[in-house]
C-alpha cells in the first residue's frame, strides 16, 4: 500500500484529519517505525513522530555530507506549531534536499492513534497479500471458475459474479446468498438486467472509466445493494467484469486490492477453459457470437442498442474455411484485415476454426461483382471454401444464416466445387438432398435420364449432355447452341433423337419441372454419364 492510500484509509475509516500533506513519490509501505531514534535511509519505511523529532533529525540531516533519505512521515504537531514559519521551512528544505519524500500532519494527540491504526492497516495488508497469493496460486494450480469464485466469496464474505463485456452472466459464486429478485432472474437467463447494463453506460458517458481494473460503485435504483466492480482485461482488451454484490460492509482497501486480483485469476481460468474462449474477442464479435448460438433475443438487441452496433440493412453469414497452414493467429489476422478491406462495414470472427463474416448485400441479394472478384482472389492465399448463406434484415435471423452457411461446405465436399462463391439459393435443392436418404433419392430422377446415359456409353453420344443444358438454358435454342459449341441443326437433330429414344414432351412444364431436379439428384449421387 502507498503512502497516499494510507492518508486515505486514515481519514475514511479511522477518522483521522490531515491537516495538511505533501507527497512527491509513489512508494510502497513495508513497514512502520517509531521517530525516537532517528531514521534509517531506507524508503519503504513510514516513520511517525511528533514535530520535534522531525526537525530535530533535519537539522541533523542538514549537517551530514550526505543527505537523501526519501522516508515518508506521519507527524503529530500542536496546534501552535502548525503556523510557525520555521516548521514550514524545516519541512520544505527537507523536501527540496529529498531527506523527506512524503510527509502528512496530524494533531499531536493522535499520534498514538495514528501508529495502531496504520499498524491495523499493514497487518491488514499483510493478510490480504496473503489471501491474493492463495487465489492466484489456485488459480495456477488449474482451479475451474467456481471454485475461484468460491474462494473469493468466503474472503470477501459477499457473492461474486463474473460477467463478459457483453454483459452475459459466465459464473457466480453461490445462488445461496443471493435475495435480489432481480439478480436472481438475470442468473437464471443468463444475462444481466437491462437496468444495470443501462447503469453502467450511464456512469461511463458522465464519467469515463479508467482503462484499469480499480474498483468503482454501482448504483442502481432497483436494488438493494450496492455493486463493487472491477473490469478484466486481457492484452489490454476488456473481456469482462468481476462484480461483487455489497450485502455485507467490509473494508474497501480489501475490496480495492482483491477485487482485481479475482478478475486476473478468472482472467488465467477463461483463457484454458474452451466454452469461455469467445469472451477475448471484441464486443461485436461476442455479441454475434451470441446471435448465431441462440442468445436471449430481447436481451442480445438491447445490447446492440447501448453498444451502438448496427448490422447492415441487408446481410449475409459469408463462412470462409483455410487450409490446416493458416490456422494461426498472425495468418488468421492478416486474413481478417484482406476481408475487411474488401468489404468495408463486414463484422469477422473466428467460429469453430472457421472464419464467419456478417457483410452487406446488393439489392439483388448477393455481392457486387467486384466484391466477388476481389475475394475470389483469397483462394490463392489458402481460403478453399466460401459459403454464403441466403439474405436476411433481422438480426435474429442471423442463426438460420450461419447454419446455411456451415451446410454449404458439406455440399461443396460432396459436389467437389472448388474456388467458387456458393450462394445459398443456388445450391438450396441440394442441401434438401442432404437430408434424404441417399439409397431412395435416385427413384426421383426421371427415366429418361438413364435411357439416355446407356445410349450414350454404347455410342459414345452427348444426348444426356445436351438435354441438361437445353434444360439450363429454359429451352432455349440458340443459347443451348452456344453454350455446346454446335450448330442449330445439330442441336434440332439431337433433340429429335431425344424425343423418339425417350418420348418426352419437351413442351410440358411438369416433364421440364422432373427432368430438372432429375439431373440434380443425380449429380449430388454422383451417377457416372
Amino acid at each position: 500500500m502507498d503512502f497516499r492510500s494510507v492518508l486515505r484509509v486514515l481519514k475514511q475509516e479511522n477518522r483521522l484529519e490531515i491537516l495538511r500533506s505533501e507527497i512527491t513519490v509513489e512508494d510502497e509501505i513495508s513497514e512502520i517505525c517509531l521517530f525516537e531514534n532517528g531514521a534509517q535511509n531506507i524508503r519503504k519505511k513510514l516513520y511517525i513522530g511528533n514535530i520535534e523529532e522531525i526537525i530535530s533529525w533535519i537539522k541533523a540531516e542538514a549537517d551530514s555530507p550526505e543527505k537523501g533519505a526519501g522516508l515518508s512521515a506521519i507527524i503529530g504537531i500542536k496546534e501552535r506549531d502548525f503556523e510557525d514559519e520555521s516548521v514550514s521551512r524545516h519541512l520544505a528544505y527537507s523536501l527540496e534536499n529529498g531527506m523527506i519524500s512524503n510527509y502528512a500532519l496530524i494533531r499531536e494527540e493522535h499520534t498514538l492513534k495514528a501508529l495502531q491504526a496504520v499498524n491495523n492497516i499493514m497487518q491488514k495488508k499483510l493478510k490480504t497479500s496473503y489471501q491474493v497469493t492463495e487465489l492466484m496460486a489456485l488459480a495456477m494450480r488449474g482451479a475451474d471458475l467456481k471454485s475461484i469464485l468460491k474462494v473469493s466469496e468466503k474472503t470477501l464474505e459477499n457473492p461474486v459474479i463474473i460477467i463478459d463485456a457483453g454483459f452475459k452472466i459466465l459464473d457466480v459464486s453461490s445462488m445461496e446468498d443471493i435475495d435480489d429478485d432481480i439478480w436472481k432472474a438475470s442468473i437464471r437467463r443468463g444475462y444481466c438486467s437491462y437496468e444495470f447494463i443501462k447503469e453502467v453506460h450511464k456512469i461511463d458517458q458522465i464519467r469515463p472509466f479508467p482503462h484499469n481494473s480499480d474498483v468503482y460503485e454501482v448504483n442502481c435504483s432497483f436494488s438493494a445493494y450496492v455493486k463493487s466492480c472491477s473490469k478484466i482485461f486481457h492484452k489490454d482488451r476488456l473481456v469482462g467484469y468481476v462484480i461483487m454484490l455489497k450485502k455485507r460492509e467490509i473494508e474497501n482497501a480489501l475490496i480495492e486490492e482483491y477485487l482485481p486480483m479475482v478478475g486476473s485469476s478468472v482472467c488465467e481460468v477463461l483463457l484454458r477453459t474452451k466454452e469461455h474462449k469467445g469472451v477475448f474477442g471484441s464486443q461485436e464479435e461476442n455479441l454475434i457470437h451470441e446471435l448465431i448460438h441462440g442468445g436471449d433475443e430481447e436481451l442480445i438487441k438491447i445490447r446492440f442498442k447501448i453498444n451502438q452496433i448496427e448490422l447492415p440493412e441487408k446481410m449475409s453469414c459469408l463462412m470462409m474455411k483455410t487450409n490446416e497452414y493458416l490456422n494461426s493467429i498472425q495468418a488468421t489476422t492478416f486474413l481478417k484485415e484482406q476481408i475487411k478491406n474488401i468489404l468495408p462495414g463486414a463484422f469477422c470472427l473466428e467460429e469453430q476454426g472457421n472464419l464467419l463474416v456478417i457483410c452487406r448485400l446488393s439489392q439483388d441479394g448477393r455481392l457486387t461483382s467486384e466484391e466477388e472478384r476481389r475475394l475470389l482472389g483469397l483462394f490463392q492465399q489458402g481460403v478453399i471454401h466460401m459459403g454464403m448463406s441466403s439474405p436476411c434484415t433481422d438480426i435474429m435471423a442471423l442463426k438460420d444464416a450461419y447454419g446455411q452457411s456451415a451446410q454449404l461446405y458439406k455440399i461443396s465436399k460432396r459436389l467437389q466445387i472448388e474456388k467458387e462463391i456458393m450462394y445459398f439459393s443456388d445450391y438450396s435443392f441440394y442441401i434438401m438432398l442432404s437430408n434424404l436418404n441417399e439409397k431412395d433419392l435416385l427413384q426421383y430422377a426421371h427415366p429418361a435420364l438413364n435411357i439416355l446415359r446407356k445410349y450414350d456409353q454404347i455410342h459414345n453420344g452427348e444426348l444426356y449432355k445436351t438435354l441438361q443444358v437445353l434444360v439450363d438454358h429454359q429451352s432455349q435454342m440458340v443459347k443451348t447452341a452456344e453454350a455446346l459449341s454446335i450448330h442449330r441443326n445439330t442441336l434440332s437433330y439431337r433433340i429429335n433423337k431425344i424425343i423418339e429414344l425417350t418420348g418426352l414432351d419437351l413442351s410440358s412444364n411438369e416433364d421440364i419441372f422432373r427432368l430438372s431436379y432429375g439431373f440434380k439428384v443425380e449429380k449430388y449421387c454422383r451417377v457416372a454419364v
